[in-house]
C-alpha cells in the first residue's frame, strides 16, 4: 500500500491543473489516477479549425500562478511558437493545440498515472485516511492510503433513450465524431441533433466537406433541435463576469433551492453557439445558394426526437415531435450525430460514500462548502475536494476552464495550511449583493 497526502481521481484539465500547481510544492506528496491509457481532451471533437471558447490565459496554471513553468505561454516558448502565436493575434486558441499543451504538461508530471481505473474508495476510521484501490487494463492492482482526495471525474456523454437503444455504427454521440467523420461524408443524408457548440462544429465540418456535385446529386445535411432556435452563447464583456471568482463566491452564499433555480435559467451562458461558428455556417449557406442553388443544409428548431428505428434496408427512421405545433413527423436519414451534451454520472464508489461519509440533502445529493470540500457526516478528518461540481453547486463557472486554476489555488492553500495563492477580491466590475 502506497502512502500519499492527496490522491486525485480522474485526470482532466482540473485535476491536471492541480497536479501542475503542486509540482512547485514538494512538501505535498500527491498521486493522480485516470482509467484512460493516455491524456486526450475530448479526442472525438478535436476537429481542425475549432477553438476553445475561453481565452488562452485559462490554461492549467496562469490565473493562479502566471510565472509557472507549465503555463501555455511557456509551452509556446518551448515549442518555438511564441512569435508565431503573437502574430496569430487571437485569444481563442486551436482546440488541437490545447490538447497538445495538456499532454506536454502531463509528460512533465510524474505524479500523473494513466491506465489506473479507480474501483473503490473507502474511509478507514482507524487510520483516519482514505483507501483507494485501482486496477490497470491488464489486471494489475494498486492500493493507496491518502489523507485527502480530489475528485475530478468530469462528465460523460449524455445519451437519450433513443440513442442508448441503438447499436447502429452511424448513430453515435458527437463525442465520437472524428472516428466516424469519413463514413458520414460518404452518406447521402446525415442528421445532426442538438443546438450547442458541438452540434454546430459537426455541422460545419460536414457541410464544408459536402461538395456542390454531391448536393446536386441529392446529398444533404439536416440539423434539428428541440430548442426554439440556433442561438449564440453569451459572450459580452459584462455577461462573462459570471465566470469570475467573485460571482462563484456570491453564488455559494445562496440557499440550495435558490442555486438550483438560478442555474436552471443560465443555459445561454454556456450552452449556445459561438458567434464565429454561427457566422461561418451562415456565410457558407449564403455563398452556396447563389443563383438559386440548393443549399444542401436544412435547419429545424422545436423538433424533439421521440424514437429512432433502423429498417432492414439500413435506412434510419427518426420520429420527431414539433413541440409548438404538437405534430409528429417521421423522417429518413442514413446517419445521426447526437450532439446531446454531457452530464455528471458519478461512479458507484462515490455513490457508496453518500450517507456514510458524505452528508446529503433531501434529494440524496452531496453538499459542498465554499472551499470546494464536500460536507462530511461522519466527523472524519480527511478532506474530499470536488472538481467541476454540478453548476447548481458552485455556479455557472464550475466547468469553465478559466476557473480551474483559481479553484486549484484554493485547494492547494488548504493542503499547505497557508494562503500561498491569492484569490482576487476584485475580479468583476459588477457587485452581486445589495447596493451600498
Amino acid at each position: 500500500m502506497k502512502q500519499t497526502d492527496l490522491a486525485g481521481i480522474g485526470i482532466g484539465p482540473f485535476n491536471l491543473g492541480l497536479a501542475a500547481l503542486l509540482s512547485r510544492h514538494t512538501e505535498v506528496n500527491a498521486v493522480f489516477l485516470d482509467k484512460t491509457s493516455t491524456f486526450h481532451w475530448h479526442a472525438g471533437l478535436l476537429i481542425p479549425g475549432t477553438t476553445l471558447q475561453v481565452p488562452f490565459l485559462a490554461d492549467l496554471v496562469t490565473m493562479a500562478d502566471p510565472c509557472h513553468p507549465l503555463s501555455y505561454l511557456n509551452y509556446l516558448h518551448q515549442q518555438q511558437r511564441l512569435y508565431l502565436f503573437c502574430y496569430y493575434d487571437r485569444f481563442l486558441i486551436p482546440r488541437q493545440e490545447y490538447d497538445d499543451y495538456c499532454r506536454w504538461a502531463v509528460s512533465q508530471l510524474p505524479s500523473c498515472h494513466f491506465d489506473a481505473c479507480v474501483t473503490a474508495v473507502n474511509y478507514d476510521r482507524q487510520q483516519q485516511k482514505f483507501i483507494i484501490e485501482s486496477e490497470s487494463a491488464a489486471g494489475e492492482k494498486q492500493t493507496y492510503c491518502s489523507q485527502d482526495i480530489a475528485i475530478g471525474v468530469g462528465t460523460r456523454s449524455y445519451e437519450p433513450d433513443w440513442l442508448k437503444q441503438s447499436n447502429h455504427p452511424l448513430i453515435q454521440h458527437s463525442a465520437h465524431f472524428l472516428s466516424m467523420q469519413e463514413q458520414l461524408q460518404q452518406c447521402k443524408q446525415v442528421t445532426v441533433v442538438g443546438a450547442g457548440q458541438s452540434a454546430a462544429e459537426c455541422v460545419l465540418a460536414l457541410y464544408r466537406a459536402l461538395q456542390p456535385e454531391q448536393i446536386k446529386a441529392g446529398a444533404s445535411i439536416r440539423w434539428i433541435t428541440r430548442s426554439a432556435g440556433f442561438h449564440p452563447m453569451e459572450f459580452s464583456k459584462l455577461g462573462q463576469e459570471c465566470f469570475t471568482p467573485v460571482y462563484m463566491q456570491y453564488f455559494q452564499t445562496l440557499t440550495a433551492q435558490k442555486r438550483r433555480e438560478i442555474s436552471a435559467n443560465q443555459g445561454q451562458l454556456y450552452k449556445g453557439i459561438s458567434f464565429t461558428t454561427i457566422g461561418d455556417i451562415y456565410n457558407l449557406l449564403y455563398e452556396r445558394t447563389i443563383a438559386g442553388a440548393p443549399a444542401g443544409l436544412s435547419l429545424y428548431s422545436n423538433c424533439d426526437v421521440q424514437s429512432v428505428e433502423v429498417q432492414p434496408s439500413g435506412v434510419i427512421n427518426m420520429t420527431c415531435l414539433h413541440t409548438q405545433l404538437n405534430q409528429h413527423k417521421t423522417i429518413q436519414t442514413d446517419a445521426i450525430v447526437a450532439a446531446t451534451g454531457y452530464s455528471h454520472q458519478w461512479p458507484q464508489w462515490f455513490e457508496d460514500l453518500k450517507g456514510t461519509v458524505l452528508q446529503t440533502d433531501d434529494q440524496n445529493d452531496y453538499l459542498i462548502n465554499e472551499d470546494f470540500t464536500a460536507v462530511r457526516c461522519d466527523g472524519g478528518k480527511g478532506r474530499i475536494f470536488i472538481q467541476n461540481a454540478e453548476i447548481a453547486k458552485q455556479g455557472v463557472g464550475s466547468p469553465d476552464l478559466g476557473m480551474g486554476a483559481t479553484r486549484n489555488g484554493v485547494i492547494v492553500n488548504q493542503l499547505l495550511g497557508k494562503n500561498y495563492y491569492q484569490v482576487p477580491e476584485y475580479s468583476a466590475f459588477q457587485r452581486y449583493g445589495l447596493p451600498e
